[in-house]
């Protein structure tokens, strides 16, 4: 349970562990500034310079291969050294002192402050840089439009390993971001990263409240495939998961939502996720293809075609 924090104390990274993710100076690659962001008790680490993650095995693998030349073996026999140190067998993971902690609305700001202090781009008639035309390319292979990307002001952050930003808003309201990684190397890991503090249970990212229903997906690109669809564009949520919360509950009951259009993924936790929907509104489930998962998969054409056969049967249980 202690690994990283036995290989951070050894080499001197963070000799007073106060919290369970700690930013770091990364020692892998030059810098000055804390890069690296530490996650002790899950064992994984990631730099944001130089895109370098892993485990604390990793780690030691990477700081013994560029200080001191070892090899794969010799790397790994350290590592086992360090795990077996004595002076470092009873460290404990602490929280910061409340003094030292960051309140709710001090993250808030900071998000708000780094996506809105990105450069705006606009995806139709974009500048040409490498990182911008990286985004419209991998976008266009997935098979999203820059029309798309300018209708959820999609922003590129020139970050080699989350190049994409976007803003989660609930009915127009800032509520943090979220971004996307296009690096099958560090996707293995994690997909999403979203700023520290950001609140799924009190988000429903999309609009809501103009219509007596409202389809609900689990994650962002679900709801994007049917915003580049033209479905709906104003009336999809994504939750974010595949439970709904208390919070987007009374959301869209407060917002006069009375029917939900189930669109969570047709695998086992979106089927439980439909029936609990089922507790709090009347529900229609979305009519899903044989052997497709979710929104994120389909194509315009066979969304389309799914859409039309639901709302048939929406109409159908609204009587």
């Amino acid at each position: 349970m202690l690994e990283m924090a036995k290989v951070l104390r050894y080499y001197g990274l963070a000799p007073n562990i106060m919290e369970s993710n700690p930013k770091i100076v990364c020692p892998i690659h030059d810098d000055v500034r804390p890069s690296m962001k530490v996650d002790v008790s899950g064992n994984y680490y990631y730099c944001f310079g130089c895109g370098k993650h892993g485990n604390a095995q990793r780690l030691v693998k990477e700081i013994e291969y560029k200080y001191h030349g070892l090899n794969d073996l010799q790397s790994y026999k350290k590592y086992l050294e360090i795990l077996k140190t004595k002076d470092v067998s009873d460290i404990k993971i602490k929280r910061p002192p409340k003094s030292m902690r960051k309140t709710p609305r001090e993250l808030y700001d900071i998000a708000y402050d780094y996506y809105h202090g990105l450069i705006t781009i606009d995806w139709e008639d974009p500048m040409d840089l490498p990182e911008v035309s990286q985004i419209i390319d991998y976008m266009s292979y997935r098979g999203y439009s820059e029309k798309t990307l300018n209708y959820v002001k999609a922003k590129p952050t020139f970050n080699s390993s989350y190049g994409l930003i976007f803003p989660m808003l609930d009915n127009g309201k800032f509520k943090g971001w979220v971004c996307r990684t296009m690096e099958p190397d560090v996707e293995q890991y994690r997909k999403y990263l979203y700023n520290t503090g950001f609140s799924r249970a009190n988000t429903l990212c999309g609009d809501y409240g103009k219509k007596s229903y409202v389809i609900v997906v689990e994650g962002y690109m679900d709801r994007l495939r049917f915003i580049e669809a033209g479905i709906e564009k104003d009336n999809v949520v994504a939750i974010l998961g595949w439970k709904m919360s208390d919070q987007q509950e009374k959301k869209l009951k407060s917002s006069g939502v009375t029917h939900v259009i189930s669109a969570l993924d047709n695998d086992k936790a979106g089927k439980k996720g439909t029936l609990y929907l089922k507790t709090i509104f009347k529900v229609t489930r979305f009519r899903y293809l044989k052997g497709i998962k979710d929104p994120g998969e389909m194509s315009n054409d066979i969304l389309y075609k799914c859409y039309r056969r639901t709302m048939k049967f929406y109409k159908q249980e609204r009587k």
